[in-house]
């Protein structure tokens, strides 16, 4: 099993971005179960602010969106707890990345997921996690 980083998701629902095919793919892997993913709950909060607020979609159809995400048996949600926020000080500390990405890692490590589907590079500074970019894995 693997996490599933914002940009994963937005460029999944966002057809006018260049990344989105292979994002599409990869939620079509998982909702014909071919993976099961693991997504911190902070993940769709971040990725609706996006976009509804920087992509101006509207409100109803992100969230009817993310609800079907949220409502896929092959996707568990990791909900972020005290201790989740205190893990992800250190992480943020250690390796000196912003709270969000931190977070992140911290709810899937206390789950004991060690990779991530993101295109986010900062996910490479953290020892304990691999990052698989999508864009790359399932281009043609």
């Amino acid at each position: 099993m693997r996490g599933i980083d914002s940009n994963i998701i937005i460029y999944a629902l966002n057809s006018d971005l260049p990344e989105h095919e292979p994002c599409k793919e990869l939620f079509e892997r998982i909702a014909d179960g071919k993976e099961i993913a693991g997504i911190p709950s902070i993940v769709f909060m971040e990725s609706y602010h996006a976009l509804v607020y920087k992509f101006k979609f509207l409100s109803s159809e992100v969230k009817h969106r993310l609800s079907a995400i949220l409502d896929s048996e092959n996707v568990i949600i990791y909900t972020i707890s005290t201790s989740t926020i205190l893990f992800a000080f250190e992480i943020a500390s250690q390796y000196k990345i912003g709270g969000r990405d931190s977070l992140i890692a911290a709810s899937l490590l206390e789950n004991n997921v060690k990779e991530i589907y993101s295109h986010d590079a900062d996910f490479d500074k953290i020892n304990e996690i691999t990052r698989v970019d999508p864009i790359n894995k399932f281009s043609s």
